[in-house]
């Protein structure tokens, strides 16, 4: 595969997980969550035989550890309302996880383990574009900040 293809299916992918993403944030904020922190990167996801790229994204949302709980219901049952599956669910220790899918992609909602330990969600597709060149990236990681963009 040339580079050009290869920035076209990246293109492509990128388009969707952003578009997924945002749809995501406009959930959480109906849940009456806010989300804080929202993006997309491209990175690699493979290197033999050759390398390639996928592109995912991921938020945060504002509270504190005590929030995480309600705020994790909210947020699930928004998702699947929407059409999001639940994959599978449980705990770790007291902190709620859920892995759902939807058209070909996986969010992952759960309580982060360390820092602010806020809830936080991260969408990644199972897509690996191939490229012809292991320095694919270098120039542009095809980074995009999802609250500071226009839809």
């Amino acid at each position: 595969m040339d580079d050009r293809e290869g920035t076209a299916e990246l293109a492509a992918l990128q388009d969707t997980v952003v578009a997924r993403t945002r749809e995501v944030v406009d959930l959480l904020t109906g849940a009456g969550l806010e989300v804080t922190r929202a993006a997309g990167v491209a990175e690699y996801c493979q290197s033999e035989p050759a390398p390639g790229v996928t592109y995912r994204s991921g938020g945060a949302v504002a509270g504190t550890p005590a929030e995480v709980p309600a705020q994790f219901a909210a947020a699930r049952e928004a998702l699947v309302a929407a059409g999001w599956s639940v994959v599978t669910e449980g705990a770790d220790g007291t902190r709620p996880w859920a892995n759902l899918g939807r058209d070909g992609l996986r969010l992952g909602l759960s309580q982060a383990k360390h820092g602010e330990r806020l809830l936080g969600f991260a969408i990644t597709s199972s897509e690996c574009v191939r490229v012809a060149d292991g320095g694919f990236l270098d120039d542009d990681d095809h980074r995009v900040d999802l609250l500071a963009t226009e839809k």
